[in-house]
C-alpha cells in the first residue's frame, strides 16, 4: 500500500473545523486505519505538491445519522468513577472485546443517551488536503 505524507484540514461545511494537522505534516499508510476510507479515496485522488480541495456530502462522507446508533443506557453501565457529562466522549467494551466510542448527549435522571454515530455523520465536509510525499 502507499504510505503518504502530507497536511491536511477537515472542516464542516459551514467552515467549522473539524480537524487539521496544522504544520506538522501527517504520515500513514493507506488501509492502516488512521483516516477514514472516505479521506483516504480524497488522498489517492490528490495530486503530489498540490493543495486541493475535496466537498463531500454526508454521504460520501462519514454517512447519515442512524437512529439505531443513539441509546438510551442506565447510569449503572458506566463505571462508577466515571465522570458522566454531556458531550463527554466514552468507550465501550462488547462482550467479544471490539470498543465502541460514543458521546453523551444527554443525562435525565439515571437515563443517558450515547450517541455511537460518527461524530461527522450526517455533515458535509470540505477536505483540503496537500500531499507533501508518496511512497509505494
Amino acid at each position: 500500500m502507499a504510505k503518504y505524507k502530507l497536511l491536511y484540514k477537515l472542516t464542516h461545511a459551514n467552515g467549522a473545523l473539524a480537524d487539521e494537522t496544522l504544520d506538522t505534516p501527517f504520515e500513514f499508510e493507506i488501509g492502516d486505519g488512521q483516516l477514514d476510507p472516505c479521506l483516504e479515496s480524497c488522498i489517492e485522488e490528490a495530486k503530489v505538491g498540490k493543495l486541493q480541495t475535496f466537498l463531500l456530502s454526508s454521504d460520501e462522507a462519514f454517512g447519515p445519522i442512524y437512529d439505531e446508533a443513539i441509546q438510551v443506557m442506565n447510569r449503572s453501565e458506566f463505571p462508577e468513577d466515571m465522570v458522566v457529562e454531556v458531550d463527554a466522549a466514552v468507550e465501550f467494551e462488547t462482550p467479544i472485546g471490539d470498543s465502541y466510542v460514543g458521546c453523551i448527549d444527554e443525562i435525565n435522571g439515571d437515563k443517558i443517551t450515547v450517541n455511537f454515530n460518527h461524530p461527522l455523520a450526517g455533515c458535509d465536509v470540505s477536505f483540503q488536503v496537500e500531499i507533501l510525499e508518496k511512497n509505494k
